[in-house]
Formats: structure tokens, C-alpha cells, sequence
């Protein structure tokens, strides 16, 4: 009894399951898989923008708003970071002198 109560339940419920699709299932997970490609691309490249690029370009921006060339160009030859500045100016010294 109890054995055709089970059978008559699970006869009832494989013949309710339907079958599965499979004409296009490729085609239609290739449609699927660009969406959210493109979607997840779009994500990501708008991110990198803002979070990256943009703030690099912020901060060029700023640097040169008060960015002295002259006064950096001093700086770096009063240390002594070119090397040939001496010797140009000794040459213009002594050019100088001979001029006058």
C-alpha cells in the first residue's frame, strides 16, 4: 500500500517536470554572456576614470597652477644638480670681458 502511494507521487511529478530547451541555449547564453560583459566593462572602465584618471588630471592641474619653472630652475642649480652650468657661466664670464 504504502509502495504504491510512493510510485503514484513520483510517476505524477517526473511527468510534470518539462523538458529543457536546448534549440538555441547557445545562442542565447553568447547573447546573455556579451550583455553582461559589456555591462561589467562599462562598470569598470567608467570607475578607472573617475577614480584614476580624473584625479591624476586634478592633480597636474593643481601642481601647475602655482608651478614656477624659473624659480625651480634656480633651486636645482643652487644645489648643484647641473653639472654644466659652471662652465657655461665662466665661459660667458670670460666672453664677457673681451667684449667690453
Amino acid at each position: 500500500c504504502l509502495i504504491h502511494f510512493y510510485k503514484s507521487k513520483m510517476s505524477g511529478a517526473v511527468a510534470k517536470v518539462a523538458k529543457p530547451v536546448m534549440r538555441g541555449l547557445h545562442v542565447q547564453s553568447i547573447k546573455k554572456n556579451l550583455i553582461v560583459s559589456t555591462a561589467v566593462a562599462l562598470v569598470a572602465s567608467t570607475a578607472w576614470y573617475f577614480q584614476i584618471n580624473k584625479a591624476r588630471k586634478d592633480a597636474y592641474a593643481n601642481f601647475y597652477k602655482t608651478y614656477d619653472a624659473e624659480a625651480d630652475f634656480q633651486r636645482m642649480k643652487a644645489a648643484g644638480v647641473f653639472q654644466s652650468i659652471q662652465i657655461i657661466e665662466e665661459a660667458q664670464g670670460g666672453a664677457g670681458d673681451d667684449e667690453e
